[in-house]
This record gives C-alpha cells, sequence and structure tokens, in this order.
C-alpha cells in the first residue's frame, strides 16, 4: 500500500486550523490570568455585588427604622388623645360638681294657656340638662380612647372609672342614665329633664359624690397618659422621616456606609 502524503499533510493541517480558535481562547485567558487582568475583573465584579449588598441591608435598615418611627408616633398620638380626653372629662365632671347654683331654684318667666307671662320659682331643667349630657360625652369619649391604646396601666384607670359607675347604675338609671354598649352611657333626655333633683344632686354635687370620684380618676388618667406620651417621646427612635440616622452630628456618616 502506498502512503498518499499530499493527503495526510493536509489532513494534519486541516486539524491544526480547526483547533486553532481553541488555542488562541486558551492562550488569551492563559495572559490574563498571568498579568493580573483576570483577578482585576474578578475582584471588581465582586466589588460591585457586595456594594450592592450594602445597598440593600442598608435600604432595608431604613426601611424598618421608619416603620418603627411611625409605630412610635402612633403610640405617642394614642396617649394624646387619651390624656385630652381624660383632662376634658375632668373639667366636665370638675364643673358639674362645684356648680351649686346648678341644681338651685330660679326665678323664670313662662306663659300660661291663656298666653299671659307670669314668674316661676323652679330649677333650670336645660341647664342641669346640658351639664350632665356633657358629662355623658366627655365621660364615653375617654372611655373609648383608653382602650383603643396598648396600655394596660391606661385601661385599669378606665376599668376604675367602669366600675364606679356601675356601683352607681341604679342610682344613674333614675335620672335616666343607663349604661350601654362598650360601657359607654346613653341619656333618656325625657327622663333626665324631669328627674327628681335630689338625686341628680346625690350623683353630682360635692366630694364623695359619683362625679367628684370621676373626676379624681380621670385626673390621675390624664396625668400618667401625659407622662406615658413624654416617655414614649424620649424613646423613640432617632431615624428621621426618610428613616436616615439624625440625632448626632455623626449620623450623616454613619448613613454613608449603608
Amino acid at each position: 500500500m502506498s502512503l498518499n502524503l499530499f493527503n495526510y499533510n493536509n489532513s494534519l493541517f486541516s486539524g491544526f486550523s480547526s483547533n486553532s480558535s481553541g488555542m488562541s481562547n486558551m492562550l488569551g485567558d492563559y495572559m490574563a490570568i498571568r498579568n493580573g487582568s483576570y483577578g482585576k475583573l474578578l475582584k471588581a465584579y465582586y466589588a460591585k455585588q457586595d456594594d450592592g449588598a450594602k445597598k440593600t441591608a442598608g435600604a432595608i435598615r431604613r426601611e424598618n427604622a421608619l416603620k418603627k418611627s411611625q409605630a412610635d408616633s402612633e403610640e405617642v398620638k394614642q396617649y394624646k388623645d387619651a390624656q385630652s380626653d381624660a383632662s376634658t372629662l375632668k373639667s366636665a365632671a370638675s364643673s358639674i360638681r362645684s356648680n351649686s347654683k346648678l341644681f338651685e331654684q330660679v326665678e323664670q318667666k313662662t306663659t300660661d294657656e291663656n298666653g299671659e307671662e307670669k314668674v316661676v320659682v323652679d330649677y333650670d331643667r336645660d341647664k342641669i340638662s346640658s351639664a350632665v349630657k356633657s358629662f355623658v360625652k366627655a365621660y364615653n369619649s375617654a372611655i373609648k380612647s383608653a382602650y383603643e391604646q396598648g396600655s394596660s396601666i391606661v385601661q385599669k384607670k378606665a376599668a376604675s372609672m367602669v366600675s364606679e359607675t356601675a356601683s352607681n347604675k341604679n342610682m344613674l338609671a333614675r335620672v335616666g342614665i343607663t349604661i350601654g354598649k362598650d360601657n359607654k352611657l346613653e341619656v333618656d333626655e325625657e327622663k333626665l329633664k324631669t328627674a327628681n333633683v335630689s338625686t341628680l344632686k346625690t350623683l353630682f354635687q360635692g366630694s364623695g359624690s359619683y362625679a367628684s370620684n370621676i373626676e379624681r380618676k380621670a385626673s390621675d388618667m390624664a396625668s400618667m397618659t401625659e407622662q406615658l406620651a413624654k416617655t414614649a417621646t424620649s424613646n423613640k427612635s432617632n431615624y428621621n422621616r426618610t428613616g436616615n440616622y439624625s440625632s448626632f452630628a455623626t449620623g450623616g456618616i454613619y448613613d454613608g456606609f449603608f
């Protein structure tokens, strides 16, 4: 058998030609590794990835801080609402308790069935009714706001007022005041305007009366919620509304790391 050198050489160099591209790529990678270019590319790539991870961590931190700050603000608002309502109840109870003239008979002009005007001596039922309704409205608001915030201490104060009201339930019913849903008071105005004044005075006049006891409890609640609001304000997050750390001069530097 004879050897065809032309075909053999042709086949040999053909193989070299087909592998030249792969060899070129391998040599290129080898040179990149040898001169350090490949290492620089890897460092740059992973540095970028780490930087992105840090920025993500910083964004999460600021978002969580913002949520906490908003929650703290809501807590403070609830305390202040409870304080305001308790102060209003204290004032309403004090007003009706200390106004001795409210339950005194006064001269009033009236018109008889013949259209003739005359003077009679009687209690000013409209003023009494207005004062009692103001008290009831303030009482209901104070109870509501106390139970809408999370402090068990404040809720116990509200429960104490509810208990005081329950112990006077029968007497209150005689003047048209009943305990309704959520321990709120309800007023029957017609019954209130015709109620026995002696019963009204017992409930709402002088020290030791129902109004006096509620006034004291409302005062305690107002003082307590005021202090709780101050404490919550001083303890709340040091992040501002954008989530940046802002309590100290170093805040900007600290944020710069993220």
